[in-house]
């Protein structure tokens, strides 16, 4: 069956998610350095609120009514019980968000250098509009529409696509004609924890994080040493006295691999991960925190599936030589979130995450899995729910199941473990991420999803979870698409979400009622639907061919018309949430 056909919207949609242009190294086109725009956007949606106000006000000067948009992010309290902590680990916990709170500047000069500056501006207007505006502004982190494909609204200029990692005039052109004539500054100038200056004479130099966020870096080095005098937990203390180092030394090995040995109620990631922020080449890795409680009977019942991960390597749909042997370690961690910051709280807010992102350390000692409980239950509850009750055939809402979303949840971050590591599975090859660029981070967020309920129907035939739970589970994944779909252009879970959708369409495996505004699901057809895309991006990724993952983001990473009257619909139901943490003091 051909693809949907793909529909042209105007983009005044807000929330959007467009077309990749082919051969940009972007996940969404992007303004030149000139300003313009590059040919070949395409289709957008809408959330159910207008961004002509906000474009017309970065050209003009004007304040926009923002209000709608800082409503589109609920606010949400999230917390832990405590009450059982020692007080040792309490005050402990206490000096992890102090030195969490430290990452906020520094992830803020990564968005933009002059951030300080910019919001500085935007306080001083007291008027209502003027309040909506840092309010976003803050959401965002940035004058830039996250949910809008980047689209100013409290500045006049496009966001430069290294955010604050580069010069903010170059370009990939730019950088890879530099890189041509001086190949022996390659390592360094794309190194992930190093930041990119030019010289008055035109000559890239290559900033170590340590040095460029030092103001920042010491004193949360010492916070983290401070928590580890304090508390009773020896792996605890062990990763936040090597992670303090590494602060200073930009050398994040050996505390990554004491994070995986980490074995403590009162837990914390912290540190620079994922490289989403750099548009320009995916190379740098921007610094966020997770302040967490853990739930260890919780982690120990799911603690089975990590046995299981060389066996649902062995069951991908691939030839045997593709197939990838990593560290089976792999804890899973559920935990309740306390604390985020940096990288961590930027509009779409994090449910889960599988780190390190080091090969060296996945080879050896596998990843870890840790899962945001009390998140997941209020995104379940505030958003999916809803969701599905505008866009799934009203039959089928029987099916909807907030444990089938946490073990979706739990099984993407598991499949980010599987698949290809590294070009043609040879082990001194080019990282997978190195090779396939921007075009990396959407298909490997497209890849964990549709692998995750590909390894759940695994786990169902392997009689781990009941016949029953299949279509469960398969309902709850497709309407968590339209979830993350929503996050916009600029988000890989955004662009993978819109892959799988328009994938199931053209495969049958959902059907759209035009008069009812509703999917239908095939179950069977779904079923087979997911098993060929997993083939799919395994194979991509394998081949480390950048243009062919290009090609898939063209052909089915858009808004169909099924997708955007579904959409549509889903005016009032929030986009994501507003966090806020009473034990970090937040009210």
């Amino acid at each position: 069956m051909t693809p949907p056909r793909m529909m042209s919207v105007p983009r005044w949609a807000a929330g959007m998610l467009i077309l990749s242009t082919l051969g940009c190294s972007n996940e969404a086109p992007r303004p030149t350095a000139t300003g313009t725009s590059r040919p070949g956007a395409s289709a957008t949606v809408s959330t159910g609120t207008t961004a002509t106000s906000t474009a017309k006000a970065a050209t003009t000067g004007e304040v926009p009514d923002l209000s709608a948009k800082v409503a589109q992010f609920a606010p949400a309290v999230l917390t832990a019980d405590v009450s059982g902590l020692p007080a040792s680990e309490r005050a402990a916990l206490d000096k992890l968000i102090e030195a969490s709170r430290l990452l906020d500047p520094v992830f803020n000069r990564q968005v933009v250098r002059d951030y300080d500056t910019r919001r500085e501006a935007l306080a001083n207007d007291a008027s209502e509009a003027g309040k909506n505006k840092l309010a976003y502004f803050d959401i965002m982190r940035g004058p830039w529409d996250r949910q809008d494909d980047f689209a100013p609204f409290a500045t006049d200029g496009p966001r430069p696509p290294g955010a604050g990692f580069y010069p903010p005039d170059m370009t990939d052109d730019d950088l890879e004609a530099y890189l041509k004539k001086n190949p022996n500054q390659r390592d360094a100038l794309l190194g992930l924890f190093t930041i990119v200056d030019r010289k008055d004479d035109g000559t890239l130099v290559a900033v170590k994080y340590s040095e460029a966020y030092g103001a920042w870096l010491k004193p949360a080095a010492a916070a983290l040493r401070e928590a580890a005098a304090l508390t009773e937990n020896a792996s605890l203390k062990t990763f936040l006295e090597a992670r303090a180092a590494a602060f200073l030394s930009d050398d994040y090995y050996a505390s990554d691999k004491a994070w995986m040995d980490l074995d403590s109620t009162v837990e914390i990631t912290i540190g620079p991960y994922e490289t989403y922020e750099d548009k320009l080449k995916a190379a740098k890795a921007s610094f966020e925190s997770f302040v967490t409680v853990a739930d260890p009977k919780a982690s120990a019942d799911l603690a089975k599936y990590k046995a299981l991960l060389p066996e649902m390597e062995q069951n991908l749909p691939v030839d045997d030589a593709v197939k990838t042997k990593r560290g089976s370690e792999s804890p899973i961690r559920v935990v309740d979130l306390v604390f985020t910051a940096g990288d961590a709280r930027k509009s779409v807010q994090t449910i889960a995450f599988n780190l390190p992102n080091d090969e060296r350390v996945r080879k050896e000692k596998g990843a870890k899995k840790v899962l945001l409980r009390n998140l997941i239950q209020k995104k379940f509850d505030l958003i999916l729910k809803p969701i599905a009750q505008q866009i799934i055939n009203e039959d089928q809402l029987q099916f909807l199941s907030s444990d089938a979303f946490f073990n979706q949840v739990l099984f993407h971050e598991l499949s980010h473990s599987l698949g290809p590591a590294r070009v043609g599975n040879v082990d001194d090859g080019p990282e997978v991420r190195q090779a396939l660029e921007a075009t990396y981070a959407p298909l490997e967020e497209c890849k964990a999803d549709v692998m995750g309920a590909y390894n759940i129907l695994f786990m169902i035939e392997k009689e781990a979870f009941p016949k029953e739970f299949r279509k469960q589970l398969l309902a709850s994944y497709f309407a968590g698409l339209f979830r993350s779909v929503r996050f916009g252009a600029v988000s890989a879970h955004g662009k993978g979400a819109a892959i799988q959708i328009n994938r199931f369409l053209a495969a049958g495996g959902a059907s759209f009622d035009d008069a009812a505004g509703r999917f239908t699901l095939d179950f069977d057809k779904l079923e087979a639907a997911i098993a060929a895309l997993v083939k799919d991006l395994v194979m991509v990724q394998h081949r480390g061919d950048k243009s062919e993952a290009q090609a898939m983001l063209d052909k089915y990473g858009v808004v169909s018309p099924p997708m955007k009257k579904a959409l549509d619909k889903l005016d009032g139901v929030p986009v994501d949430l507003k966090p806020i943490y009473p034990l970090a003091g937040e009210k």
